[in-house]
């Protein structure tokens, strides 16, 4: 199975590339209030508008990232940004070279974690063999069904509201406001 390999705080984590839209670079975040916590705003994407997690935040790491990247996956029906600190490869991972989590990951959100995983890069066209661990994500429970229910009740409530990128129609809001 291929992977996509991102780092966050100097881990390395892996999810299945099955769920990959594409990876883009860090973009203007819109802050939207009433947002569940974990969100940390949404991009406008071609013109869709879309929520991203920052996966720092949701696994507690408090110090800033510096380079960022946003891969974004299809989650159920909608499509959903992972803010990260870095992708870095594809990679195969085997089923025999994957474990379960030992127990001790308890206090690591386990319910996020599928396996941990030694695997073989892709470097142009040689494959390499590597000691580097893989904590491999399980997308699927990255959100509870709590969280989800939230997260699609937020969508309802993005498409009824305008977000530019540009930010003209707040601007234009505040010259009408600034006439009268």
């Amino acid at each position: 199975m291929k992977y996509t390999i991102f780092d966050i705080a100097d881990e390395n984590f892996g999810i299945e590339i099955q769920w990959v839209v594409e990876i883009l670079k860090p973009q203007k975040l819109f802050k939207i209030p009433e947002l569940p916590d974990f969100v940390s705003g949404v991009i406008s994407v071609r013109g869709e508008i879309i929520p991203v997690i920052d996966l720092r935040i949701r696994f507690g790491i408090t110090e800033k990232a510096g380079k960022q990247r946003v891969v974004l996956i299809r989650l159920e029906e909608a499509k959903v940004g992972l803010l990260v600190d870095n992708v870095t490869d594809i990679a195969e991972i085997s089923k025999e070279k994957i474990s379960k989590p030992p127990k001790l990951f308890k206090g690591f959100r386990a319910e996020f974690i599928k396996g941990l995983g030694q695997e073989h890069s892709y470097v142009g066209t040689k494959t390499s063999n590597s000691n580097r661990v893989i904590i491999i994500l399980d997308i699927e429970r990255i959100l509870t069904s709590e969280e989800k229910i939230k997260l699609k009740r937020s969508r309802g409530k993005l498409k009824n509201e305008k977000v530019n990128p540009h930010g003209r129609e707040s601007v234009r809001r505040r010259l009408k406001k600034d006439k009268k």
